[in-house]
């Protein structure tokens, strides 16, 4: 085969995620939306990861992250595509290789809203890009009040990313991180210490019940990260999303985990709150992992690599009530050298890391 193109691969990947009934059961009609969608995200010839999210409850469909690892100097969006984010990845393409930041732009698919559109970044540990960030999309007036939320973050909760939202009400900045596991386990044990850490942050919108709540599923997943909104006064908004990690479960073991594992007792816990009902029984089969050989333009044989993982199931929660969870899976096409070791030619997005601001 040749090397897929990166429309081909997305349709590729696509077609995995929903096979078996899973797009009647999961992602209903969003396709439609997605596909044009798609085609404004581009930019380059890198594949970029493809995040599908969708909600565990209520009519299906589905919203879309592309998220890429790095573009090149020269990349341009197509005329007319973009979302108006040209000059963040104009900004994006002159970052430093090892600064390990991906950078991508996020569409309400599912609601068929498809003319504004999210912009996001994983800084990592580089806290310091966010001022660049949203000085590129127009927000710089919005750096102080993030650093200041950055500061009040206790120590065990590293912020990672960063999000914004043009369109929404009140044009929220998100901020995100990974908790640390030692802090993780604590809080896990202790519902009260989750209220502390909120009270030093500046959240104020939560009760005795989300505390329990958010303990008993931290301690029930591998890894978490937390999201808070940051209004246009500085303030924190009444959301708190909670994200419970699948991303070390490999493809091969994700049935085990969806059948008998952590993502079975939940998946079962947010059913029998009434946050999900019995769709996730399907996610377990969209998992896929494969190379495939492939030829380029050049004549040099590589494999083509096809990923479909397990990521998150996320809980937002606004002033300590839970609304119906949503699920995430990661799509993910990428080239190696016919002996199966990633290419060094184009920095990736890796999988555990990137989780998605929405």
């Amino acid at each position: 085969m040749n090397l897929p193109s990166q429309t081909e691969a997305f349709e590729l990947l696509y077609a995995i995620a929903s096979a078996d009934g899973r797009e009647e059961a999961l992602f209903g009609s969003s396709i439609r939306n997605a596909r044009p969608a798609f085609e404004k995200m581009r930019i380059g010839n890198a594949y970029p990861a493809v995040y599908l999210e969708f909600p565990l409850l209520g009519p299906p469909c589905f919203d879309m992250l592309t998220v890429y690892g790095s573009v090149g100097r020269d990349d341009r969006f197509a005329p007319g595509a973009g979302f108006g984010y040209e000059k963040m990845f104009r900004w994006f393409s002159g970052l430093p290789e090892q600064s390990g930041c991906s950078c991508g732009i996020e569409l309400d698919t599912g609601s068929g809203e498809t003319e504004r559109a999210g912009a996001y970044l994983q800084f990592r540990t580089r806290t310091r890009y966010a001022e660049e960030f949203l000085d590129s999309v127009g927000e710089s007036g919005r750096t102080k009040s993030f650093y200041e939320t950055v500061r009040r973050l206790p120590k065990g909760w590293p912020p990672a990313y960063i999000g914004l939202f043009p369109g929404r009400e009140r044009t929220p900045v998100r901020v995100g991180g990974y908790m640390e596991q030692e802090q993780k386990e604590a809080v896990a044990r202790d519902p009260a210490l989750l209220g502390e850490q909120f009270r030093r942050i500046g959240f104020e919108a939560y009760d005795p019940d989300m505390l329990k709540f958010c303990a008993e599923l931290m301690a029930m997943a591998p890894g978490v990260d937390f999201q808070f909104d940051i209004l246009p006064d500085g303030s924190l908004g009444d959301i708190f999303g909670l994200s419970l990690s699948f991303n070390e479960v490999v493809p091969s073991r994700s049935t085990v985990c969806m059948e008998s594992g952590y993502g079975a007792r939940l998946m079962r816990r947010l059913q029998d709150e009434g946050l999900a009902d019995g769709r996730w029984e399907k996610i377990a089969g969209a998992a896929f992992a494969k190379g495939l050989p492939a030829g380029t333009e050049d004549g040099s044989k590589v494999l083509f690599a096809a990923t479909v993982r397990l990521n998150y199931a996320k809980v937002k929660f606004r002033c300590g009530k839970p609304a119906p969870a949503k699920f995430y899976l990661m799509t993910k096409a990428a080239v190696l050298p016919a002996g199966g070791q990633p290419a060094g030619a184009a920095r990736e997005p890796e999988p555990d890391p990137d989780r998605t601001p929405d």
